[in-house]
């Protein structure tokens, strides 16, 4: 194996040296870009700073054990949503032939701080040198590795697609012929759904000040330092406008999906164990409110801006590039949606068309997204008065207390 890569190494540098100005250096700097720690070869050492949790300062055992090496950092929401799964995985492996292992490169009294509001059951070292971090190649956080007992690596991937059948596996507990694999993202989410109570983590978030965020897979639903109102924005699939609720309080979330759930219960049943564990209710009630009717005032305008016929859209995406939003193969609702949540006001689509459409708008000013919409794409939005269905959240009766979070 290592014959090969030094052959194809040489190959690409002899096409590489006929470029003008390519130096060495820089050929060099480009394969270290590119390359990656190769599964099924040994595992570089474990180097670190210091061991933060570990009051002996000798860190965890290496040497004959199988491993989990994960890399983070503490404001890295993504990094947080994992901590759980993580933990559960090192509770339930405590008696093993195992060590689990969290590096980052942070300062041991950053890290310390994190840790007194946030506990993380691995062994957490620091690596400000990077050297570890370089050694093993990480370029995007968090990034998890698992080593066998014989120090080889066998598997690079997201954390949440860490199994406990992976972990026996390297432990000789049962075979799992997929092991060895290199999964950089997690595979793509499966509809689920709603109708029963299922356990539900909620707590408040008092250790993050920036960074947030929303997560889920087939498994779980991860949320890290959102607010209330946030949170069932995206479970609801409704606009902030639309949500009526008084807590601001910012909350971690975590939802162990049920096998058993059926694809059309999954978000009610995310909503309705959230708001119990709250001691929160919901009730849905129409409303009449002043807001915007969005019409096409300019039919060739709207053709020839928002409706590319030489895409045929399998999916649809949203962005923010600067001061603008751009929607990409989008139907008019995500128009309407982010309108409400920009501007915190209502919007009603009169268009009556369907369809995935190119569009975007300047989100500084409200006046400022009305004159572009008009201009570019010949799109209104003229004051009117309609009906809403608002989302109400509030406090639950005497007698029917939930759990505090």
């Amino acid at each position: 194996m290592k014959r090969l890569i030094l052959k194809q190494f040489q190959v690409a540098t002899d096409r590489l040296m006929h470029i003008p100005g390519l130096t060495i250096p820089l050929i060099l700097l480009l394969f270290k870009a590119i390359a990656q720690v190769a599964i099924g070869e040994k595992a570089p050492a474990i180097v670190v700073d210091t061991w933060v949790n570990h009051d002996d300062g000798d860190g965890p055992k290496t040497a004959g054990q199988v491993m989990v090496l994960d890399f983070w950092f503490t404001s890295c929401a993504p990094c947080i949503y994992t901590i759980p799964h993580l933990n559960d995985l090192t509770e339930a492996y405590k008696n093993d032939n195992i060590s689990f292992i969290a590096i980052t490169y942070e300062k041991e009294e950053d890290v310390s701080k994190f840790l007194s509001r946030k506990k993380i059951l691995a062994s957490v070292g620091t690596d400000t040198a990077y050297q570890t971090i370089n050694n093993y190649e990480v370029n995007a956080y968090p990034t998890t590795f698992l080593i066998d007992e014989n120090g080889i690596l066998k598997w690079r991937g997201h954390p949440s697609l860490l199994t406990s059948d992976m972990i026996d596996a390297l432990l000789h507990k049962k075979y799992y012929p997929q092991v060895m694999a290199d999964q950089q993202h997690p595979a793509p989410n499966k509809e689920l759904n709603t109708n029963h109570l299922y356990p539900i983590t909620v707590t408040k978030n008092n250790y993050m000040q920036v960074a947030s965020g929303i997560q889920y897979n087939t498994r779980e639903l991860s949320i890290a330092n959102q607010p209330l109102d946030k949170i069932l924005t995206f479970l609801l699939k409704k606009s902030k406008s639309r949500i009526s609720v008084a807590d601001q309080n910012r909350y971690d979330v975590r939802f162990k999906f049920p096998k058993n759930l059926p694809p059309n219960e999954k978000n009610p049943t995310k909503v309705r164990s959230l708001l119990y564990e709250l001691d929160y209710e919901l009730a849905l009630e129409q409303k009449e409110v002043s807001g915007y009717a969005l019409h096409i005032a300019n039919d060739s305008l709207f053709i020839r801006h928002a409706v590319d016929t030489t895409k045929a859209y399998s999916a649809s995406g949203t962005s923010t590039k600067g001061t603008y939003w751009q929607g990409n193969g989008v139907p008019l609702q995500d128009l309407v949606d982010e309108l409400e949540n920009r501007f915190q006001i209502f919007v009603t689509d009169r268009t009556n068309l369907n369809g995935y459409f190119e569009l975007k708008f300047p989100f500084k000013t409200f006046d400022g997204a009305k004159s572009y919409l008009l201009e570019q794409y010949g799109i209104s939005l003229t004051p009117d008065q309609f009906e809403v269905e608002i989302a109400q959240v509030t406090k639950k009766h005497d007698g029917e207390k939930g759990r505090e979070p």
